[in-house]
């Protein structure tokens, strides 16, 4: 008998996300998440999908012990919720949807941010013991006053665009996401928050990365609440009659009588 058909005859194969299992710290937790991913579009309920921990251990291979141990990672990190139904003595599984994405943003932006390449690492090394080559200046010595002026930002912080555009997806203004990144002021704005935070030496990259990814948005809101109060200021004003102090004006609305005046009689008797 073929293995293959041999492994079909002990379950179904499940999708596992190895990701997961690292991002989360847990491979069991990795595959507890990924197993309620695979079911969350699976029931029309509001309180998630119901498993007993046998149809899980069915599924997964997963004990009561690990299911647990999963679960209490997961719900932690806000990636689950569960209910527990005393009279039906079920309980519920609902993947949040909106928490994970939020969640995986931020794990792959701060994988991202430390992964180092061997080239990398080896540039780093060669440049570090090239600044300790002893050398003997026999002609032009540079002072301090008259060396060459170097480009004050040479050095400065400049943001990975992909990751940054990745991080400005997570907010409300994810569809303009190209629009604060061709800002006019942009440069400008970079350059202010690298002012903000020229001396806060303990900042990570990534840190530095979600703190401008959050500079420039609000940037960006200013932007639009200035546009659109030039766009009120723009706007012609309807004229209006001033108000006038004079009482008298107020009889110009009544019809006044027009015509040679009638004569009345009046009787003698009259009292």
């Amino acid at each position: 008998m073929s293995h293959i058909l041999s492994l079909r005859g002990t379950g179904q194969p499940i999708a596992y996300f190895p990701k997961l299992g690292k991002y989360i710290g847990c491979v069991k937790a990795g595959i507890f998440l990924g197993q309620m991913v695979f079911w969350a579009d699976k029931t029309d309920n509001p309180l998630g999908v119901y498993k007993t921990s046998e149809e899980i251990e069915e599924e997964t291979g997963l004990s009561y012990r690990e299911q647990a141990s999963a679960r209490k990672k997961l719900v932690a990190l806000g990636l689950i919720s569960e209910t527990y139904k005393r009279l039906d003595h079920r309980l519920y599984f609902k993947f949040n949807e909106e928490r994970f994405d939020q969640w995986l943003t931020d794990m792959i932006l701060a994988n991202s941010q430390n992964v180092i390449s061997p080239t990398d690492e080896s540039a780093v090394r060669e440049q570090t013991k090239a600044q300790f080559v002893p050398t003997e200046t026999t002609t032009d010595i540079y002072t301090h006053k008259n060396a060459p002026a170097e480009n004050p930002n040479s050095e400065a912080w400049k943001p990975n665009f992909e990751q940054l555009a990745t991080a400005l997806k997570t907010t409300k203004h994810s569809q303009r996401v190209s629009e604060i990144l061709g800002m006019a002021d942009f440069e400008f704005h970079l350059g202010n928050f690298n002012a903000h935070h020229e001396n806060n030496h303990q900042i990570t990259d990534n840190q530095k990365l979600r703190k401008f990814a959050q500079w420039i948005f609000q940037e960006f809101e200013k932007q639009l609440a200035n546009t659109e109060c030039e766009a009120k200021k723009s706007k012609p004003r309807t004229s209006e009659k001033p108000s006038s102090r004079n009482v008298n004006d107020a009889w110009d609305v009544i019809p006044q009588p027009t015509g040679a005046p009638t004569q009345v009689h009046i009787p003698e008797d009259f009292e």
